[in-house]
This record gives C-alpha cells, structure tokens and sequence, in this order.
C-alpha cells in the first residue's frame, strides 16, 4: 500500500490495524479536493454520478475525509439543502420529492463522515417511514418509460411515487442503499427492520436480477470492485447475508465460491467494473479491469474478516 487512500481502507477494513498511526498525505488531500469544482453545473446536477455534489461529497467519505475536513464541512451545509420538510432527500426533479435511493446513501454517507446533526435522525424517521410491506422500498418518481423520459426532457415529476402502497415489487437498488443506512445506525434501529430489508433482497432471487430499479439502472451484482454510490456487488451481497443467518446460505454459499475463485495466485484480487459508483473513478486511479486491485483486495479481506474466517464448501 503506497497512498493515503489505500491506507485509510487497510486500517478501517481490518481490525488487527486499528492500532497502526495511519495519517492522511497532505498530497492526496490536496489532489482530492482538486477534483471538484464548485461551478453552477455541480449544483445544477447535484444528484449526478461523477458530476454532482451528492456523488463528491460521498466519494470524499469513502476516501478518508470526515466533517474535520473543511472541503467536507462545507459540502456537507449544501448537501443539507436538499434534505425536504418530510425528513427525506430529493433527486434532481420539479417539484423536488423525496426518493428512497438517495436517503439512504447520504444517510449512510453523513453517518460516515461522522456528523450527528438532527438531519441525520431526520433521514433516519424517513427510511423506517417508508419500509414497505415486502421490506423494501420504493419510493420513486419513475414508475414508467414515460416518466423517464419526461425526466430527461424537462426534469419533471413523474407518476411512479403512486406505485408506493401497491403489489409493486420494491426497488432492489433503493432497498440495498436504505439497509446500508441502518446497518450503519448500530442498535439505534429495530432488528426486525433491518431483517426484513435484507431479507427482500434475496426473497425470489431478487439481488440477481439484471432489473432491479424503478429508474431502469442495470447492475451485475456478481462483480467485484469497490462501489459507493448507488451501486453495489458480491461482496456486499455476502455482508447482507450474514443477517439472515442460515435463511439466505445458500446464496451465501453461491457468492463466496463465486468470489474467492477470482483469488490470482499471489493472493490479490482483480477489479472488474468502474460504473458510475465505482471508487476508481473518483481517485482517477491508472487500473484496467480483470488487473490485480488493492482496494478490491482489501475488501475480500475485510468480508473474510467479518465472517469468522469461515471455509464454505
């Protein structure tokens, strides 16, 4: 490990570290920081992955800055702007409305970055509020191809929010993001709740499927990398799982294998995607796909860590 970042994950994933002095590079700070720019298209599409303050704020969380930054301080007070009377935050739509997807990421982001303000306990009310019958959520304005389009076209609201207290089945992206939020909570929240949440993503095979998004987002969940908005994989998948105990072992037991055969002979792990919530984009970090990878390295190790160091056969 030869940068800060690196560092920072090595520390944080794996408890036998957290004693080691791990300090931040000035270096990287700086070079961080100097990745965003505060122009009127930042706040314009601030719900843009790789554009929008939402996506950077997050991104510096995941890379080690915290609320005694003061590039994360300040994001943070414009972030706050977007948070609606009901507790929730919006997406870039007219009127704003509050989503499930983006709460549960910036909930879990501003617990990240260690901030305790009343916002978060207000994002919080909002996330258990709107659990849904099959435990997941919904929440959304897009509930069609028309919708997406009238949201492409001229940003306006579409239908899909009335879908809420129908058989629709839940969203698998805004349920993965809100049962992030409480995981990240502790035992501030009931454990039903969480069990629930987790419990939906695997009901029917549902954490698989290609198709998982009201807002027609198409994910391949098998892959590994080093996701942090709005997107998820496998190895998050095996952390999920470890909540339903013997109820999901089977899919445990699918993506452990799964996982663990991409191991190269000399012990490391091979990233293999960058979408649009992928750390590598943000740290502008020279990796090919399939290549050996530090931070996806890191991870495995971590999720070996949390699961008792268990051998699935």
């Amino acid at each position: 490990m030869d940068d800060a970042v690196s560092l920072f994950f090595l520390k944080k994933r794996i408890p036998a570290l957290q004693e080691t002095i791990i300090q931040k590079d000035s270096i990287q700070i700086v070079h961080s920081a100097s990745l965003f720019s505060p122009n009127r298209k930042t706040f314009e599409y601030f719900d843009t992955p790789g554009i929008g303050i939402m996506w950077f704020f997050s991104s510096l969380v995941e890379s080690g800055f915290d609320i005694s930054d003061n590039v994360v301080y300040s994001i943070l007070k414009e972030i706050l702007t977007f948070q609606q009377d009901d507790g929730g935050f919006t997406l870039n739509w007219k009127p704003f409305c509050s989503t499930a997807c983006i709460t549960g990421q910036l909930v879990y982001s501003l617990l990240e970055s260690g901030y305790q303000g009343k916002e978060v306990e207000k994002g919080i009310a909002w996330i258990l509020a709107h659990q849904r019958d099959d435990g997941g959520w919904l929440h959304c304005p897009i509930g069609s191809v028309g919708d997406s389009l009238n949201y492409l076209l001229f940003k306006r609201t579409g239908g899909g929010i009335r879908l809420e207290h129908t058989d629709v089945p839940s969203c698998a992206v805004a349920t993965v993001m809100c049962a992030r939020a409480l995981m990240k909570t502790g035992n501030q929240i009931s454990n039903d709740t969480l069990h629930r949440a987790i419990a939906y993503m695997f009901r029917d095979d549902a954490i698989f499927k290609e198709t998982g998004c009201r807002c027609r987002i198409s994910y391949n969940h098998e892959l590994l990398g080093y996701p942090f908005y709005l997107d998820y994989d496998s190895i998050d998948a095996i952390q999920f799982s470890l909540y339903l105990g013997n109820g999901s072992e089977t899919f445990r037991i699918r993506l452990f294998n799964q996982c663990i055969k991409k191991q190269f002979e000399d012990g490391s792990f091979p990233l293999e995607h960058r979408r649009r919530g992928c750390m590598h984009q943000f740290l502008q970090l020279p990796v090919k796909l399939k290549s050996k990878d530090k931070l996806t390295t890191v991870r495995v190790i971590s999720m070996l860590v949390n699961t008792g160091n268990a051998v699935i056969k």
